[in-house]
């Protein structure tokens, strides 16, 4: 019985379903497709924050035609940590006045119809830097006597932007003495040293404080009294060595590479520090964990490190002479120290100035290489600086990368010596214009072929805050002739007294 219930059931709704009259009155759209053009979006951008103004007119397809029912989002997406997202317009033509920090984005564009709620979006990418980037940081000094920091900015072609320790957080400092932008660890700021002590900064918007002062760098923060950076040498990879408060220290990868170590001007055994020069000699060209200083209580050099792909040792040692150097010089020489000087030349050659205090001034030509699984120290000559003009007055020294060639300068004068054909040539007198920078770059104008140096100069009859000039210079490869020319529209004015200038690449 129950089937048969069930079957007429069945029956009853398929006669149903049989007698229902379709009217075929379904209401089918057929969407209104939209597809965004590649123009526009078809190049990667570089723009400036507070500079430049991004703008993109995109073109749009509609399958069916122009539709109102729009709504349009520009979104910036950070490809940095975390990916966060900056919303920069809802129009359809985007001209957004650029204020993003500085980071690589991905840039999209997104169309919505709100009809069928169906979106659409092209995309590209951009890269925003700003005024702080890339450029000469320029340290020197104003018309009180205190440290005044200048750029000469490359983000946009090239400008000079003033005084901006100004709303830096650091206190007035005075007797500006180097700037050293760290660019290859962790703690990538920059160093702001002067005679009231080495404070510093960050990269993105140069802001520091109190909290920022190097002696929190070391284990010890009243280790030492000024905390004056003098020379710092980027010795290999993650190693640095620096001259701090006239105190050698060094710092590598085993420890933290913010953080400095003990005083190494002592020998092994000892902790009776020695006195040394201002200076560190090493090989900015090859994998040399060794560097030397200058031992002006023995009158000697002395060196540290020389284990390969090791950090330097925490203490200094002699340097012996051997057989097959005999007749060359020794590492105990007598005599004073007047400066080292790192190069690029051939490997990578060290040179040091000594004079014997009666007149006569000597270079001591040497390389620090990797040889054997061990560094080494070679020597290469000893020259008599005799007709080097003027080397006795001689304040700022560097040494070409091409030539036999030491550049230096005294007073108003720059000076090319070549140390092998004992010839020297005056390569400009700037008159009234002091001379108070010599710089000539080992880390930044690597490329093969160049050969460029920096010279700042000061006019007098000008305030400190503006009479200021940097001029790069390159020396010519001639084998016949000393040339070192003036490099055109290198050249900037306006600048502070400078002290000290380093590359910022990022």
């Amino acid at each position: 019985m129950k089937k048969e219930i069930g079957l007429l059931v069945l029956l009853a709704i398929c006669l149903c379903t049989g007698c229902y009259d379709d009217k075929g009155n379904y209401d089918y759209h057929e969407f209104n497709e939209i597809t965004i053009e590649d123009s526009g979006f078809d190049t990667a951008y570089i723009l400036t924050s507070f500079v430049d103004t991004l703008k993109i007119s995109p073109k749009l397809n509609f399958k069916l035609g122009e539709s109102k029912n729009l709504t349009f989002e520009w979104v910036a997406r950070s490809n940095g940590i975390n990916f966060p997202e900056y919303p920069i317009g809802n129009e359809r033509d985007l001209v957004y006045p650029v204020t993003l920090p500085t980071e690589t984005y991905t840039l999209f564009f997104k169309v919505k119809d709100t009809l069928n709620t169906m979106e659409y979006s092209n995309a590209t990418v951009m890269q925003v830097q700003d005024l702080l980037t890339s450029g000469w940081v320029v340290l020197g000094e104003n018309s009180n006597g205190e440290a005044q920091m200048d750029m000469i900015t490359f983000s946009v072609d090239t400008m000079v932007l003033k005084d901006i320790l100004h709303d830096s957080g650091l206190p007035v400092l005075r007797n500006p003495e180097k700037v050293w932008v760290v660019d290859n660890y962790t703690n990538n700021m920059i160093h702001v040293s002067t005679g009231d002590g080495t404070y510093r900064l960050t990269r993105d918007d140069f802001k520091g404080g109190d909290h920022t002062h190097l002696k929190y760098n070391f284990f010890d923060p009243g280790l030492l009294e000024h905390y004056v950076l003098q020379d710092v040498a980027q010795v290999s990879g993650y190693n640095r060595a620096a001259i701090i408060d006239n105190t050698l220290f060094h710092n590598g990868f085993l420890i933290s590479s913010a953080v400095f170590q003990n005083p190494a001007n002592h020998y092994q055994g000892s902790y009776d520090l020695f006195t040394i020069g201002n200076k560190i000699a090493y090989n900015p060209k090859g994998m040399v964990f060794m560097y030397v200083v200058y031992n002006n209580d023995e009158k000697r050099f002395v060196y540290t490190g020389g284990r390969a792909y090791a950090s330097p040792a925490g203490y200094c040692d002699t340097l012996k002479d051997t057989r097959d150097d005999i007749g060359i010089f020794s590492w105990k020489t007598g005599l004073d120290y007047v400066t080292n000087i790192s190069s690029r030349f051939l490997d990578g050659y060290s040179y040091t100035i000594l004079t014997d205090g009666a007149g006569d001034y000597y270079l001591y030509s040497y390389l620090l290489k990797y040889e054997w699984g061990m560094d080494k120290m070679v020597k290469n000559k000893r020259y008599l600086l005799d007709k080097a003009t003027d080397i006795d007055k001689a304040k700022f020294f560097g040494a070409s990368a091409q030539r036999s060639y030491l550049i230096y300068a005294t007073g108003s004068k720059l000076y090319t010596y070549d140390y092998i054909a004992e010839k020297v040539k005056l390569i400009e007198d700037f008159g009234d214009q002091e001379i108070t920078l010599l710089h000539y770059d080992i880390l930044i104008d690597t490329r093969a072929g160049d050969d460029f140096f920096y010279v700042g100069t000061y006019d007098p009859s000008k305030p400190k805050e503006t009479g200021g000039t940097l001029t790069r210079y390159k020396v010519v490869n001639d084998p016949n002739n000393i040339i070192v020319e003036e490099v055109p529209e290198f050249s900037w004015s306006g600048l502070c007294k400078i002290k000290s200038i380093d590359f910022k690449r990022y």
